[in-house]
């Protein structure tokens, strides 16, 4: 029950704080930002997909962490899809548009949602880092 109330209050947390006219970066910054969202949540529920997306952006804030969002995303060893090379190239056209609506939002937000790191909760990596929630299949860490 508390797993699912924080992803409500984090969901209802989200399009609370979207301005009414989004603010977008570059075309290639946000397609980065997009198919980061599709690749590591798809099929998550949108409030997955957008904590995902949070988490690029909070990278991209962090001064750890490269400048660009695309950077971000294809840092080696950061987010596994980069590394597959059998994934097929294939996009379904509604989980594309609910990544788009995601990345839309987790680039406008102004949310204090300060994970940096998420995982699926299929393994166990020995991080040293605060759990700070669980949303669909990933856990997220600050």
């Amino acid at each position: 029950m508390i797993k699912l109330l924080g992803a409500c209050l984090l969901a209802a947390s989200f399009s609370a704080n979207a301005p009414a006219s989004p603010k977008l970066p570059s075309l290639k910054e946000y397609n980065c930002l997009v198919l980061n969202i599709y690749r590591e949540a798809r099929g998550e529920p949108k409030a997955g997909k957008e904590a995902v997306g949070l988490v690029t952006m909070n990278r991209l804030r962090d001064p750890r962490y490269p400048k660009t969002i695309c950077k971000v995303v294809y840092q080696s060893g950061q987010f596994s899809w980069t590394a597959d090379t059998t994934l097929s190239k294939r996009i379904n056209q509604k989980e594309w548009q609910l990544a788009m609506n995601a990345a839309t939002a987790a680039y406008n937000s102004v949310n204090h949602f300060r994970a940096t790191h998420f995982h699926n909760t299929s393994v166990r990596p020995k991080w040293k880092l605060t759990r700070i929630a669980q949303i669909g299949n990933h856990i997220f860490y600050a």
